[in-house]
């Protein structure tokens, strides 16, 4: 079943691109949201393998990224990314269980998600029943130092913000130990290379405020880790982990996997897990 491409607009007109798989019998929802420089054409196997055991999945494409041509590689701020997550569910006519899905950089802002209690308390519709971490970026090798921080914050105070800064993630190899998928990376035109440096200083407030919001996440999670990881930093993330107050959380890890478990060559253990996790979240 090939997904819907389906536009919605943002409280501020931007038109919000989404892979959508509709089920006429679903018991739950995933809406996933996906790394710096990927995008959700990256998760088509296992977005078409929850929908294949009756799950409707919502693939977001983040402003200014994958099917989201304006503006690309452009936010002004950690707010924008949470009200156009919120804008989106709220244009959502259907009441189901929802389970957000961050993959690698999508990872932190789901882990804030899930601490914004707000969300749930906010909605008329069903609340966030729970969010999977899949290799997120919480605490990345590829750091920004002190100093570089210190730039890119003066470079937006001197009016610079539009400028554009390449994404320190070049390599392919970073993802994926798969020749075709490497392949994939560097031919794909929807790849995100650059980015704003304002979206980079929200970037910098987007790892402030998810590292310090691990206590106050209480909704169930799960946390999938690869082992052969050149991108997340998995001993931090582990550390972080154990700081998520949430009462249900259970951790998978995949030893032999790299960063984007979606193109390892043989995926169906992922897969099966992926699926069975969710279905813990929505039965808790």
């Amino acid at each position: 079943m090939a997904p819907e491409i389906n536009y919605q607009p943002a409280r501020d007109g931007y038109p919000m691109a989404a892979r959508v798989w509709r089920q006429t019998n679903a018991s739950v929802r995933v809406i996933l949201i996906h790394g710096i420089v990927s995008h959700s054409g990256w998760y088509l196997r296992s977005c078409q393998h929850l929908a294949d055991n009756a799950i409707e999945v919502h693939a977001l494409d983040r402003r200014g990224s994958g099917l989201c041509f304006r503006d690309r590689g452009d936010s002004s701020h950690v707010d924008q990314w949470i009200q156009d997550f919120d804008d989106y569910l709220d244009g959502l006519s259907c009441q189901l269980p929802t389970v957000v899905l961050g993959v690698s950089w999508g990872g932190k802002l789901a882990a804030l998600l899930a601490a914004r209690q707000s969300i749930n308390r906010r909605r008329n519709k069903s609340a966030l029943a729970g969010v999977g971490l899949i290799c997120p970026g919480i605490y990345a090798y590829q750091q920004v130092s002190l100093t570089k921080q210190w730039m890119v914050r003066m470079a937006t105070w001197g009016g610079l913000g539009n400028q554009r800064v390449p994404i320190p993630l070049r390599e392919p190899a970073l993802f994926t130990q798969s020749s075709f998928y490497k392949t994939y990376i560097q031919d794909d035109p929807f790849t995100l290379r650059k980015i704003t440096v304002r979206f980079a200083v929200a970037d910098l407030e987007l790892n402030r405020l998810v590292r310090a919001c691990a206590e106050q996440i209480q909704i169930p999670m799960f946390l999938m880790l690869a082992g052969q990881e050149r991108i997340v930093d998995n001993d931090r993330t582990r550390m972080y982990w154990d700081r998520v107050a949430s009462p249900q959380k259970a951790i998978v890890e995949y030893p032999d996997a790299a960063h984007t478990l979606e193109f390892e060559p043989d995926p169906r253990k992922y897969l099966h897990d992926l699926h069975t996790h969710i279905m813990q979240l929505i039965h808790t």
